[in-house]
């Protein structure tokens, strides 16, 4: 099994935050989220289900995501997407490094909290009775389903698949954590462009169905957010420390009073301060004078004083004095809340 993660994107729809590689801006898979970039996550969690061999289709951020990427403990192979041409189109051009081997597919900036090893294994015990099957996607219900992909399930088999539909025929959004075999590119050259000129991934799994192979749909447990606004971003800092926080006080604090998770990295320097956990507070950063929590993360090199903050992101670099607030992202002299810029922190 190896591991595929789209990240060809560059975010437009998270400007300023993210800027063109071109601009010395950073891409979508490395924006942060709980001072780790997005493409972190995916990526964790194909390593921690044994997942070594991992595919990263990359557009123009791919000399950004080589930099970024360059400790991670497995083998990555970046795989160019010349010109976006939609999900499915990403996924072909991983034609080559794919080969004969089956593959899980998941973006870069789609979070979840399942261990992956769940579905591998139900896909390992499937794949022996069902040989014809080539795909299992992952559901999650919906109130209104229809900004995704739609499946409509009979005895955990996908009778039908939509992309964005006008209409949803079922509440079971279609997420983007599937595991597939290499028939997805049979199915990827017989589809045509979307209505918005994209060739669609839902499609050709749709595709698969329609030439007589079976698609499995597993409903996902836990949290999932797909993380494409500001509003996202910030709603999943919380489940996102929970799950994944690594809570150590390794460096220096003095005069203050911890309570609850707090991570402190080598250092850095907590002084005079409150700090109400789940908080963490990256390397080389000074906390000073200040009230965090619950929920803050402040990245590397970041200086912290006079603030209260909760619900809040600090990326590195900040310089903060004397600030109050709840539910921001702070990035340089940026600051962000759910409905997007605000002039200033």
């Amino acid at each position: 099994m190896k591991g595929l993660i789209l990240a060809a994107g560059l975010g437009t729809r998270l400007r300023p935050l993210t800027r063109p590689p071109s601009e010395g801006g950073r891409s979508k898979p490395l924006v942060p989220l709980a001072n780790q970039p997005l493409i972190a996550y995916p990526l964790q969690k194909l390593i921690l289900a044994g997942i070594t061999d991992i595919g990263i289709v990359v557009g123009e951020n791919e000399d950004e995501l080589r930099t970024g990427l360059h400790r991670v403990p497995a083998e990555l192979t970046f795989i160019p997407q010349p010109h976006p041409r939609g999900l499915a189109h990403a996924v072909d051009c991983a034609r080559e490094f794919v080969g004969a081997d089956d593959f899980t597919l998941l973006f870069c900036d789609n979070l979840f909290a399942e261990p992956l090893s769940y579905a591998l294994a139900e896909w390992e015990r499937l794949r022996i009775g069902e040989p014809s099957m080539h795909a299992m996607i992952h559901t999650y219900p919906m109130p209104d389903p229809r900004a995704c992909g739609v499946a409509v399930v009979q005895n955990g088999w996908v009778v039908e698949l939509e992309e964005k539909p006008a209409v949803a025929k079922s509440n079971l959004a279609v997420i983007g954590i599937d595991l597939l075999t290499p028939a997805i590119f049979e199915a990827i050259s017989r589809i045509e462009p979307s209505a918005r000129g994209e060739l669609e991934i839902t499609d050709a799994i749709a595709e698969l169905i329609s030439i007589g192979h079976k698609v499995r749909a597993r409903h996902l447990s836990g949290f999932w957010f797909d993380t494409g606004t500001f509003a996202d971003l910030i709603s999943a800092h919380r489940p996102v420390m929970e799950e994944f926080g690594a809570f150590q006080a390794q460096g220096r604090y003095a005069r203050s009073e911890l309570r609850g998770p707090v991570g402190i990295a080598r250092e850095s320097a907590v002084e005079d301060s409150t700090i109400d956990g789940p908080v963490l507070v990256d390397s080389n950063s000074l906390v000073t004078g200040s009230w965090l929590g619950p929920y803050v993360s402040v990245g590397k090199d970041c200086t912290v004083a006079g603030c209260t903050l909760s619900d809040c992101q600090v990326y590195a670099g900040t310089r903060l004095s004397g600030v109050s607030a709840a539910g921001s992202i702070f990035d340089g002299e940026l600051r962000f809340t759910a409905d997007g810029l605000v002039a200033g922190p």
